[in-house]
């Protein structure tokens, strides 16, 4: 069946970003269609070299990434519900595989796709396993830095945050120290590594799963939000936030999906932190309902290649 899986976003909206439009500019540089710029924006130039690919290829030229587009820039099946979703969520968490960002929100580092955290000890497991299978790489990233880092990394949990916090810098510690920066950025840019990354992603995908399963979720937005919730929340919950949304559906025995995709948004914005309360709920329900407002950008998650059709892995 042939569908659009990414399109140009209309004006006003967040323009689709990301590895997955990466790969498609990167194919149409290969086949004669250049799209300018490697960049990982689907803007008006990929637009335009996807139209004149079209073209080339006697397809109708309407510089949307179809079924037959994809199948034919590509040469292979069309990109997995998973891509797409870490696609979405990685633009939320505003980060990509290189970008580290300093203690701003008392979590130490957080660095890669999904914005991997010290403070919860996924940054130390993907930098460990790199050091372990890859040290050459990590070498090379890091160089007269990568002792001070796993020196850091053998210390404890506070020891470990208060060396972020004197790396960080500027007046809400954003940013690190650009020795610091430059390094974890080279880091991201091998492909071991970001294979490392999707391995760990992985985890959050299977929390996703679960989730569908256990409150019946059939659509693509239904598991593009489980997987949000794993990656911002750690996952719905087995205590309140299950209650509350069991409750609600013993009430609501006719409610459509989309009805459950809100108040599930709801629950888990409520059990959020007071003051995330409402960016949570901004970024879930924006998911749920396929239109919505995150972090100052708007977005429809069709043009990110997740809609109602029925969710297939």
């Amino acid at each position: 069946m042939t569908r659009v899986y990414f399109q140009r976003a209309s004006k006003g909206y967040r323009a689709v970003r990301g590895e997955v439009v990466r790969q498609i500019q990167v194919a149409l540089r290969a086949a004669g269609a250049d799209p300018e710029e490697i960049d990982g924006i689907y803007g008006g130039d990929t637009e335009k070299a996807l139209k004149a690919y079209q073209q080339a290829k006697g397809m109708e030229s309407n510089g949307k990434i179809t079924t037959e587009t994809w199948s034919s820039l590509m040469g292979e099946a069309p990109p997995s519900l998973f891509a797409r979703c870490l696609q979405l969520t990685g633009d939320f968490e505003g980060h990509g595989f290189q970008k580290i960002a300093g203690n701003f929100d008392g979590a130490g580092l957080t660095w890669g796709i999904i914005g991997f955290t010290l403070q919860h000890g996924e940054l130390k497991r993907i930098i460990s396993e790199v050091a372990q299978q890859y040290p050459a790489l990590l070498d090379q990233a890091f160089g007269s830095l990568r002792d001070d880092l796993l020196d850091v990394l053998r210390q404890s949990k506070n020891e470990q945050i208060a060396w972020a916090n004197a790396i960080s810098i500027g007046s809400n510690k954003y940013r690190v120290q650009g020795p610091w920066e430059q390094a974890f950025a080279t880091l991201g840019t091998f492909p071991e590594v970001q294979a490392v990354q999707l391995k760990r992603v992985g985890a959050y995908w299977d929390i996703a799963l679960r989730d569908t399963k256990r409150f019946g979720l059939k659509s693509e937005r239904g598991l593009a939000l489980c997987f949000d919730i794993a990656v911002q929340n750690g996952g719905i919950d087995f205590a309140q936030e299950e209650r509350g949304i069991l409750k609600w559906l013993a009430n609501h025995p006719d409610a459509v999906e989309s009805d459950k995709l809100a108040r599930i948004a709801d629950v888990v914005a409520e059990n959020s932190r007071p003051q995330y309360v409402e960016d949570v709920r901004r970024r879930k329900r924006t998911i749920a309902t396929g239109d919505g407002v995150v972090h100052g950008a708007r977005y429809a998650t069709q043009d990110w290649g997740i809609a109602e059709h029925p969710w297939i892995v």
